[in-house]
Protein backbone atom coordinates (compact mmCIF):
# COMPACT_ATOMS: atom_id res chain seq x y z
CA UNK A 1 0.00 0.00 0.00
CA UNK A 2 1.21 3.34 -0.72
CA UNK A 3 -0.50 7.03 -2.03
CA UNK A 4 -4.34 6.42 -0.86
CA UNK A 5 -6.03 9.50 -1.47
CA UNK A 6 -9.63 7.22 -0.55
CA UNK A 7 -8.36 6.95 2.94
CA UNK A 8 -10.26 9.41 5.34
CA UNK A 9 -8.16 11.25 7.51
CA UNK A 10 -10.67 12.45 9.45
CA UNK A 11 -10.78 9.32 11.83
CA UNK A 12 -6.58 10.23 12.70
CA UNK A 13 -4.91 12.12 14.17
CA UNK A 14 -1.55 13.01 15.06
CA UNK A 15 -0.56 11.79 18.75
CA UNK A 16 1.08 13.71 21.61
CA UNK A 17 4.67 13.04 21.16
CA UNK A 18 4.70 11.84 24.48
CA UNK A 19 2.58 9.39 23.42
CA UNK A 20 4.26 5.87 23.60
CA UNK A 21 6.42 5.48 20.38
CA UNK A 22 7.71 2.19 18.15
CA UNK A 23 10.29 4.40 17.17
CA UNK A 24 12.23 7.80 15.62
CA UNK A 25 13.00 8.49 12.40
CA UNK A 26 16.67 10.06 12.17
CA UNK A 27 18.50 10.77 8.80
CA UNK A 28 21.84 10.69 9.22
CA UNK A 29 24.69 13.33 8.55
CA UNK A 30 26.49 12.15 4.97
CA UNK A 31 27.15 15.24 3.65
CA UNK A 32 30.60 17.20 5.26
CA UNK A 33 30.67 20.19 3.72
CA UNK A 34 27.22 21.37 5.36
CA UNK A 35 28.94 21.94 8.48
CA UNK A 36 31.99 23.97 8.29
CA UNK A 37 34.24 21.78 9.77
CA UNK A 38 32.19 20.18 12.36
CA UNK A 39 31.17 17.47 10.87
CA UNK A 40 32.88 14.62 13.21
CA UNK A 41 31.38 17.00 16.53
CA UNK A 42 27.64 16.52 14.64
CA UNK A 43 28.69 12.55 13.94
CA UNK A 44 28.67 12.15 17.48
CA UNK A 45 26.01 13.82 18.84
CA UNK A 46 24.26 11.65 16.15
CA UNK A 47 25.79 8.45 17.66
CA UNK A 48 25.21 9.81 21.32
CA UNK A 49 21.08 10.24 20.74
CA UNK A 50 20.69 6.90 18.23
CA UNK A 51 22.53 5.19 20.92
CA UNK A 52 20.01 6.68 24.15
CA UNK A 53 16.83 6.17 21.76
CA UNK A 54 17.85 2.66 21.02
CA UNK A 55 18.14 1.63 25.07
CA UNK A 56 14.06 2.43 24.83
CA UNK A 57 12.85 2.20 20.90
CA UNK A 58 13.62 1.49 17.63
CA UNK A 59 15.81 3.87 15.32
CA UNK A 60 14.92 3.86 11.47
CA UNK A 61 18.16 5.70 10.13
CA UNK A 62 18.12 7.32 6.51
CA UNK A 63 21.54 6.71 5.21
CA UNK A 64 22.38 7.07 1.63
CA UNK A 65 24.25 3.76 0.82
CA UNK A 66 25.76 1.14 2.37
CA UNK A 67 29.04 2.25 3.07
CA UNK A 68 27.31 5.03 5.32
CA UNK A 69 24.87 2.55 6.93
CA UNK A 70 28.20 0.52 8.00
CA UNK A 71 29.91 3.50 9.49
CA UNK A 72 26.94 5.19 10.91
CA UNK A 73 26.18 1.55 12.67
CA UNK A 74 30.11 0.96 13.79
CA UNK A 75 29.55 5.36 15.47
CA UNK A 76 26.02 4.24 17.40
CA UNK A 77 27.67 0.77 18.59
CA UNK A 78 30.81 2.57 20.03
CA UNK A 79 28.65 5.03 21.72
CA UNK A 80 27.05 2.35 23.23
CA UNK A 81 23.84 1.94 21.14
CA UNK A 82 21.82 -1.08 20.26
CA UNK A 83 22.08 -2.65 17.57
CA UNK A 84 19.44 -4.29 17.52
CA UNK A 85 17.36 -1.70 17.95
CA UNK A 86 18.71 -0.19 14.88
CA UNK A 87 16.60 0.11 11.63
CA UNK A 88 18.34 1.00 8.22
CA UNK A 89 16.85 2.67 5.32
CA UNK A 90 18.72 3.35 2.05
CA UNK A 91 17.12 6.83 1.32
CA UNK A 92 19.34 9.24 0.26
CA UNK A 93 18.67 13.35 1.73
CA UNK A 94 20.40 16.57 1.23
CA UNK A 95 19.92 17.45 4.40
CA UNK A 96 19.58 16.16 8.49
CA UNK A 97 16.30 17.27 9.15
CA UNK A 98 13.81 14.53 9.34
CA UNK A 99 11.46 16.81 11.54
CA UNK A 100 10.41 18.63 8.60
CA UNK A 101 11.19 16.42 5.37
CA UNK A 102 10.46 13.37 6.94
CA UNK A 103 6.90 11.72 7.19
CA UNK A 104 4.47 12.80 9.97
CA UNK A 105 2.16 9.76 11.19
CA UNK A 106 -1.10 10.30 12.25
CA UNK A 107 -2.83 7.15 14.43
CA UNK A 108 -6.52 5.62 14.01
CA UNK A 109 -9.14 7.10 16.48
CA UNK A 110 -10.64 3.92 15.93
CA UNK A 111 -8.57 0.86 18.29
CA UNK A 112 -10.34 -1.32 16.12
CA UNK A 113 -9.30 0.49 12.78
CA UNK A 114 -7.83 -2.10 9.62
CA UNK A 115 -5.29 0.57 9.36
CA UNK A 116 -3.25 1.93 12.69
CA UNK A 117 -1.13 4.14 11.75
CA UNK A 118 -1.24 6.52 8.21
CA UNK A 119 1.71 8.93 6.81
CA UNK A 120 1.27 12.26 5.52
CA UNK A 121 3.78 13.22 2.78
CA UNK A 122 4.13 17.09 3.07
CA UNK A 123 5.43 19.41 0.35
CA UNK A 124 8.84 20.28 1.82
CA UNK A 125 10.71 23.32 -0.09
CA UNK A 126 13.44 23.60 2.43
CA UNK A 127 11.93 26.73 4.46
CA UNK A 128 10.70 28.76 1.66
CA UNK A 129 13.25 27.66 -1.41
CA UNK A 130 16.50 28.49 0.30
CA UNK A 131 18.37 25.11 0.01
CA UNK A 132 18.14 22.29 -2.18
CA UNK A 133 15.36 20.00 -1.49
CA UNK A 134 14.95 17.61 -4.32
CA UNK A 135 16.06 14.79 -2.51
CA UNK A 136 14.80 16.08 0.83
CA UNK A 137 10.93 16.10 -0.47
CA UNK A 138 11.13 12.38 -1.72
CA UNK A 139 11.80 10.61 1.99
CA UNK A 140 8.84 9.97 3.24
CA UNK A 141 7.55 7.87 -0.13
CA UNK A 142 11.08 6.30 -0.58
CA UNK A 143 10.86 5.13 3.49
CA UNK A 144 7.28 4.03 2.84
CA UNK A 145 8.93 1.10 0.54
CA UNK A 146 9.59 -0.30 3.57
CA UNK A 147 6.73 0.37 5.74
CA UNK A 148 3.93 0.31 3.05
CA UNK A 149 1.63 2.23 4.88
CA UNK A 150 -1.26 4.41 3.32
CA UNK A 151 0.62 8.03 2.49
CA UNK A 152 -1.56 10.89 2.17
CA UNK A 153 -0.43 13.86 0.58
CA UNK A 154 -2.16 17.19 1.90
CA UNK A 155 -1.45 19.60 -0.72
CA UNK A 156 0.44 21.52 1.29
CA UNK A 157 4.10 22.82 1.83
CA UNK A 158 4.84 22.22 5.51
CA UNK A 159 7.26 20.85 8.15
CA UNK A 160 7.12 19.26 11.58
CA UNK A 161 9.06 21.78 12.93
CA UNK A 162 6.17 24.43 12.61
CA UNK A 163 3.66 21.98 14.24
CA UNK A 164 3.23 21.30 17.80
CA UNK A 165 0.28 19.36 19.04
CA UNK A 166 -0.88 18.43 22.56
CA UNK A 167 -3.36 15.04 21.50
CA UNK A 168 -6.29 16.57 22.60
CA UNK A 169 -7.25 19.20 19.80
CA UNK A 170 -4.99 21.99 20.38
CA UNK A 171 -2.29 22.94 17.91
CA UNK A 172 0.45 25.72 18.15
CA UNK A 173 1.65 27.16 15.11
CA UNK A 174 3.80 30.58 14.37
CA UNK A 175 2.00 33.40 11.65
CA UNK A 176 5.92 33.99 10.45
CA UNK A 177 5.80 30.40 8.74
CA UNK A 178 2.62 29.26 8.10
CA UNK A 179 1.49 32.76 6.57
CA UNK A 180 4.38 32.67 4.69
CA UNK A 181 4.33 33.49 0.88
CA UNK A 182 7.40 31.08 0.55
CA UNK A 183 5.54 27.88 1.47
CA UNK A 184 1.85 28.35 -0.24
CA UNK A 185 0.91 31.13 -1.52
CA UNK A 186 -2.31 29.97 -2.62
CA UNK A 187 -3.90 29.93 0.86
CA UNK A 188 -5.32 32.22 3.26
CA UNK A 189 -4.91 31.49 6.79
CA UNK A 190 -8.79 29.71 6.62
CA UNK A 191 -7.13 27.50 4.17
CA UNK A 192 -3.91 26.43 6.37
CA UNK A 193 -6.39 26.06 9.09
CA UNK A 194 -8.87 23.93 7.90
CA UNK A 195 -5.99 21.65 5.88
CA UNK A 196 -4.30 20.98 9.46
CA UNK A 197 -7.72 20.60 11.10
CA UNK A 198 -8.42 17.81 8.53
CA UNK A 199 -5.20 15.87 8.52
CA UNK A 200 -3.73 16.00 12.23
CA UNK A 201 -6.83 15.90 14.06
CA UNK A 202 -6.83 18.98 15.90
CA UNK A 203 -10.30 21.55 16.71
CA UNK A 204 -8.32 24.30 17.29
CA UNK A 205 -5.35 26.29 16.05
CA UNK A 206 -2.83 28.91 18.18
CA UNK A 207 -1.12 31.17 16.28
CA UNK A 208 2.01 33.05 17.65
CA UNK A 209 3.94 35.48 15.65
CA UNK A 210 7.66 35.61 15.01
CA UNK A 211 10.54 33.61 16.05
CA UNK A 212 14.09 33.62 17.56
CA UNK A 213 16.63 35.44 15.38
CA UNK A 214 18.86 33.48 13.12
CA UNK A 215 15.95 30.76 12.85
CA UNK A 216 16.73 29.93 8.88
CA UNK A 217 12.88 28.44 8.92
CA UNK A 218 11.23 31.71 9.65
CA UNK A 219 10.20 30.87 12.88
CA UNK A 220 9.44 27.47 13.73
CA UNK A 221 7.33 26.91 16.77
CA UNK A 222 9.56 24.06 18.19
CA UNK A 223 12.55 26.73 19.13
CA UNK A 224 10.11 28.92 21.00
CA UNK A 225 7.03 27.09 22.84
CA UNK A 226 6.37 23.53 23.61
CA UNK A 227 3.75 21.34 25.04
CA UNK A 228 5.09 19.14 28.14
CA UNK A 229 1.66 17.70 28.91
CA UNK A 230 -2.11 18.50 27.65
CA UNK A 231 -2.23 21.83 29.39
CA UNK A 232 1.03 23.05 30.26
CA UNK A 233 3.69 24.85 27.64
CA UNK A 234 6.97 25.86 28.12
CA UNK A 235 8.65 28.82 26.21
CA UNK A 236 11.57 30.68 26.15
CA UNK A 237 11.96 33.72 27.70
CA UNK A 238 15.23 35.97 27.08
CA UNK A 239 15.40 38.81 29.01
CA UNK A 240 15.22 42.83 28.41
CA UNK A 241 18.18 43.84 25.89
CA UNK A 242 18.28 39.77 24.29
CA UNK A 243 17.91 39.76 20.57
CA UNK A 244 14.57 37.84 21.07
CA UNK A 245 13.24 39.51 23.77
CA UNK A 246 10.63 41.66 22.44
CA UNK A 247 9.24 39.26 20.10
CA UNK A 248 9.05 36.36 22.74
CA UNK A 249 7.23 38.59 24.95
CA UNK A 250 4.84 39.53 22.47
CA UNK A 251 4.35 35.76 22.03
CA UNK A 252 3.93 35.30 25.89
CA UNK A 253 1.56 37.74 25.73
CA UNK A 254 -0.32 35.67 23.39
CA UNK A 255 0.14 32.37 24.88
CA UNK A 256 -1.39 33.73 28.21
CA UNK A 257 -4.68 34.50 26.52
CA UNK A 258 -5.03 31.33 25.02
CA UNK A 259 -7.12 28.98 25.59
CA UNK A 260 -7.40 25.18 24.97
CA UNK A 261 -10.18 23.02 22.71
CA UNK A 262 -11.86 22.29 26.40
CA UNK A 263 -11.78 26.12 27.39
CA UNK A 264 -9.48 26.21 29.72
CA UNK A 265 -6.24 28.24 30.19
CA UNK A 266 -3.10 26.97 29.50
CA UNK A 267 -0.52 26.72 32.39
CA UNK A 268 2.78 28.96 30.90
CA UNK A 269 6.24 28.21 32.31
CA UNK A 270 8.90 30.12 31.67
CA UNK A 271 12.41 28.67 30.16
CA UNK A 272 16.02 30.25 30.39
CA UNK A 273 17.94 31.11 26.99
CA UNK A 274 21.44 30.85 26.78
CA UNK A 275 23.90 33.65 26.26
CA UNK A 276 23.70 34.41 22.42
CA UNK A 277 26.06 32.38 20.93
CA UNK A 278 27.92 33.27 17.46
CA UNK A 279 29.12 31.06 14.83
CA UNK A 280 31.46 32.69 11.84
CA UNK A 281 29.79 36.02 12.40
CA UNK A 282 26.34 34.97 12.76
CA UNK A 283 23.86 34.36 15.50
CA UNK A 284 22.55 31.47 16.34
CA UNK A 285 18.99 29.93 17.12
CA UNK A 286 19.70 28.13 20.02
CA UNK A 287 16.86 27.03 22.03
CA UNK A 288 16.44 24.76 25.30
CA UNK A 289 12.75 24.53 23.51
CA UNK A 290 14.20 22.51 21.04
CA UNK A 291 13.87 18.79 22.99
CA UNK A 292 12.73 15.67 21.80
CA UNK A 293 10.53 13.78 24.14
CA UNK A 294 11.30 9.95 23.39
CA UNK A 295 9.94 6.87 25.69
CA UNK A 296 10.39 7.82 29.00
CA UNK A 297 13.00 10.49 27.81
CA UNK A 298 13.61 14.06 27.35
CA UNK A 299 16.83 14.44 25.40
CA UNK A 300 17.56 18.39 25.54
CA UNK A 301 20.13 20.43 23.54
CA UNK A 302 22.45 21.79 26.32
CA UNK A 303 25.38 24.48 25.04
CA UNK A 304 27.80 24.30 28.24
CA UNK A 305 26.68 27.50 29.56
CA UNK A 306 25.25 28.36 33.03
CA UNK A 307 21.89 28.47 31.93
CA UNK A 308 21.40 24.66 31.18
CA UNK A 309 21.25 23.50 34.70
CA UNK A 310 18.09 25.58 35.08
CA UNK A 311 16.52 24.71 32.33
CA UNK A 312 17.17 20.92 32.58
CA UNK A 313 16.13 21.55 36.75
CA UNK A 314 12.88 23.09 35.21
CA UNK A 315 11.86 20.09 32.53
CA UNK A 316 12.94 17.36 34.69
CA UNK A 317 10.08 19.04 37.34
CA UNK A 318 7.32 19.19 34.64
CA UNK A 319 8.13 15.57 32.91
CA UNK A 320 7.94 13.49 36.03
CA UNK A 321 9.24 9.96 35.24
CA UNK A 322 11.09 10.83 32.76
CA UNK A 323 14.68 10.61 32.32
CA UNK A 324 15.97 14.06 31.30
CA UNK A 325 19.10 14.33 29.32
CA UNK A 326 21.39 17.25 28.23
CA UNK A 327 23.29 16.56 24.37
CA UNK A 328 26.15 19.04 23.78
CA UNK A 329 24.38 20.67 20.90
CA UNK A 330 26.70 23.60 19.70
CA UNK A 331 28.01 21.86 16.55
CA UNK A 332 24.01 20.86 15.77
CA UNK A 333 22.74 24.75 15.95
CA UNK A 334 25.81 25.95 13.90
CA UNK A 335 23.65 24.44 10.88
CA UNK A 336 20.35 26.58 12.78
CA UNK A 337 18.72 23.49 14.64
CA UNK A 338 18.13 21.44 17.36
CA UNK A 339 17.46 17.86 18.67
CA UNK A 340 13.64 18.35 18.17
CA UNK A 341 14.70 19.10 14.67
CA UNK A 342 16.33 15.82 13.66
CA UNK A 343 14.02 13.49 15.10
CA UNK A 344 10.30 12.45 14.34
CA UNK A 345 8.27 10.32 16.31
CA UNK A 346 6.60 6.50 15.05
CA UNK A 347 3.34 6.13 17.14
CA UNK A 348 2.69 2.90 18.58
CA UNK A 349 -0.12 1.01 17.83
Amino acid sequence: MDLDPSLDVRHYRMPAEWAPHEGTVLTWPHRPAIWRGLHDAVLSLFAKLAAELSEVETVHINVPHAEWRDRALNNVTRAGGDPKRLVWHLVDSDDVWARDHGPIFVKALDPQAAQQLAMLDWGFNAWGGKFASELDNLVPREMNRTWGLPRIEPGLVMEGGSLEVNGRGDLLTTESVLLNTNRNPEFDRAGIEKSLKDHLGVQRLHWLGDGLEGDDTDGHIDDMARFVSDDTIVVVAPPPGHLDHEAMAENIVRLKAMRGADGRPFQIVALPVPEPIRFQGEHLPASYANFYLANGKALVPVFRQKTDDAALAILRELLPGRQVIGLDARALVSQYGGIHCITQQIPAV
